[in-house]
């Protein structure tokens, strides 16, 4: 049985502009290839970003609401402690009772970053405008920042607190008296740090919020 004719799919190459031109047709094809593949991830990444948008924004609400939550807050312990250090400072000069319960309490709530996060992870802030990518970076590390010096500020607190309930009756020691005016004042530094973190964060939170609504 004769073997069937086998013909060459393209001309034979016989001249170097033929080559030439077999080159270049090559080189075209996988341009236009690598140029569709980049313009679908293009899209790809453009419909990511403005996904990330869309949750960013939802997050910064959020955010701002809690931000106003625990500036509140920061502001009510800031004048407890104010009051507790001059209680005590009146108890250590007349070594009477503590006249009044001392106030160690505060309950902040955590801000949010799992959107961000996410974004970061995602390579969807890839097309993002620089500006636009300094504003959440610069805004999502005063966040961190503000949680990252919470446990000191409440360790100061709950060591505070422990001081005061060590007499029930307000009769306390005069060591104990020097420990609370020693824990309370460096929660009043504390304190003061995490104020001023909260409100940069208003203001970057503001900003973000209002630069986002003008792009709606």
């Amino acid at each position: 049985m004769p073997l069937p004719e086998v013909h060459p799919s393209h001309p034979a190459i016989r001249t170097w502009r033929d080559f030439f031109v077999h080159i270049a047709t090559i080189v075209i094809g996988l341009l236009m290839a690598i140029g569709l593949e980049q313009s679908v991830e293009y899209v790809h990444h453009r419909h990511q970003l403005q996904e990330a948008r869309r949750e960013l924004s939802k997050e910064v609400d959020d955010n701002l609401r809690i931000v106003e939550f625990n500036i509140e807050s920061t502001r009510k312990a800031s004048l407890a402690l104010d009051a507790d250090i001059a209680i005590l400072r009146a108890q250590q000069s007349s070594r009477s009772p503590v006249p009044k319960k001392l106030d160690y309490t505060w309950e902040p709530w955590d801000t949010r970053d799992g959107t961000w996060q996410a974004a970061k992870q995602s390579g969807s802030l890839s097309l993002m405008p620089h500006d636009e990518l300094r504003r959440y970076s610069h805004l999502y590390a005063v966040l961190a920042a503000f949680m990252d010096a919470l446990p000191a500020f409440g360790t100061r607190m709950e060591v505070a607190g422990a001081i005061g309930r060590r007499a029930p009756d307000g009769n306390l020691s005069s060591r104990d008296i020097e420990e609370l005016i020693s824990a309370t004042s460096e929660a009043q530094g504390r304190v003061a740090l995490l104020s001023r973190l909260l409100h940069y964060a208003k203001d970057g939170l503001q900003d973000v919020s209002h630069r986002l609504q003008k792009t709606d």
